[in-house]
């Protein structure tokens, strides 16, 4: 499928840039207004400073000689101790009569209003005295200012971007810690397939997810219904279909052996045939059947190679092509976790696909290795890639003209899959430029491991260098 996010990533990423973009959105706004209301308490200050000021200046002046040359004061009583403000004292002339140590010896503005204005890079105001003959400009450098301001803003801004990061990885975590229930239901319904369908506890699950648990509980118990009416009905009928079938073959048997004539030889033989076909379908649904109530679970373990000994054996004495069943592999062993039943029909169905869809006259090979591994091959026009992966399904067959009701690898995978094992389907052979090949790893019986639940479909994996296929997923 197509790689999705967990949800907690997906949901602390989107608050975060939502958080983000907020943030930043309000760090804005909030230094729109933090700008306003700064250069406000500046300018207050200001105002403030020039009105202290004026009955200093004031009676300092009546003091002095005003047609002497502006005075400057030292810096010890210039005002501000950070010299942030500068003030000059000027009269209805605009001459400079006073200023501040750090404040320059020329005019800062060449008109005298009351007010704030801004030249040449300082923030001024001006307020007149004793009927507007004197004047004191209190001013401020723009640059100073704009300084601060910039400061502040920082101040105010680090914060947001200090704090973005952490808000994540705690929403993360509190995430994290209230999801978890949502994991555990996800786990618990990923363990559910065929063979499992016990319920989900509901009890120490929240209640919104509870209601799920439920619900999903209800669809198990109707499926598993479903399947064991499914099975009994399968069983059922093929146990009962047993009798009357070889009732009919061996009236058919003795219709053609009392026939007197060619044509009724001829019908008799194709009467023989068609039940032979349906006795073979009996005996599929009845391996399915049994294949589906868990048939491949033991805890005794099974000799590989002793009873594909015994299932060629029987192919060979049977005869119907039973000769060109080749065995190879060690003299005993390996040992392999499943029920030896169960075995000898996986062998037995790998045995006769070969047999009846490989060329005419071929051999099948069956071979036993070490490694708990078992090879079916047979030779044969390649099957197309999107055939092979529909092979273990049931009642699908390729497109063969032989005989077969589509059932033998749906019975070796589901048997396969029940065991802990892996089934892997090949066209070409391994090594053949033609040919199919079955391929079984078991599972060794010294092992424990339980394996994942089987899909029916598998999955292809095309080899981009070969015409070769291989179908997975029955493990």
């Amino acid at each position: 499928m197509t790689r999705r996010g967990s949800l907690i990533r997906r949901v602390v990423v989107s608050m975060l840039f939502l958080t983000s973009a907020v943030g930043l959105i309000a760090a804005a706004a909030g230094s729109v207004t933090l700008h306003r209301e700064i250069n406000e308490a500046m300018d207050g200050a200001m105002q403030e400073s020039a009105r202290r000021l004026l009955p200093i200046v004031i009676d300092d002046l009546f003091t002095k000689d005003l047609t002497a040359a502006p005075r400057r004061l030292a810096e010890g009583v210039s005002g501000e101790a950070d010299n942030r403000l500068i003030f000059q004292v000027r009269d209805k002339d605009g001459r400079l009569l006073l200023h501040s140590h750090d404040a320059p010896a020329t005019p800062l503005t060449d008109t005298l209003e009351q007010g704030f204005s801004e030249n040449k890079g300082w923030r001024i105001y001006t307020e007149p005295a004793i009927s507007k003959t004197i004047f004191v400009q209190v001013a401020e450098a723009i640059a100073q200012r704009h300084e601060e301001m910039y400061e502040a803003g920082i101040g105010f801004l680090l914060p947001i971007v200090a704090l973005t990061p952490v808000s994540a990885l705690l929403a993360w975590a509190v995430l994290a810690r209230f999801l978890r229930p949502v994991g555990r239901l996800r786990a618990a319904i990923s363990e559910r397939h065929g063979d499992n369908l016990d319920p989900i506890r509901t009890h120490d699950l929240p209640v919104e997810l509870a209601s799920i648990a439920r619900s999903v509980n209800k669809l198990m118990r109707r499926l598993g219904l479903a399947l064991e009416a499914e099975k009994e009905f399968t069983a059922n009928a093929a146990h009962e279909l047993r009798t009357p079938i070889a009732g009919a073959l061996a009236q058919a048997d003795r219709l053609l052996i009392e026939a007197s004539d060619e044509a009724t030889r001829r019908r008799a033989r194709q009467i023989k045939a068609a039940l032979s076909d349906l006795a073979n379908l009996s005996e599929k649904l009845m391996q399915l059947a049994r294949a589906d109530s868990g048939l491949a679970e033991s805890d005794t373990p099974a000799d590989l190679m002793r009873i594909a000994a015994l299932v060629v054996r029987e192919f060979q004495h049977l005869g119907e092509g039973g000769e060109r069943a080749v065995l190879s592999g060690p003299a005993s062993g390996p040992m392999v976790s499943i029920d030896p039943d169960a075995l000898a029909i996986v062998i037995r169905n790998l045995v006769e696909n070969g047999l009846r869809h490989g060329a005419a006259g071929s051999p099948v090979t069956i071979a036993v290795s070490d490694d708990a591994a078992l090879r079916v091959a047979n030779e044969g026009p390649i099957v197309a890639r999107e055939e092979l992966g529909k092979l273990a399904r049931r009642f699908l067959r390729g497109s063969t003209q032989a005989d077969g009701s589509g059932l033998g690898l749906a019975i070796v995978a589901k048997i396969v899959q029940q065991a802990g094992g892996t089934l892997v389907l090949n066209s070409p052979a391994s090594g053949k430029p033609d040919g199919f090949e079955a391929i079984v790893r078991f599972r060794p019986a010294s092992q424990a491991t339980v394996a994942e639940p089987f899909s029916t479909t598998g999955t292809e994996r095309v080899d981009p260098k070969s015409t070769r296929t291989s179908l997975t997923g029955f493990d």
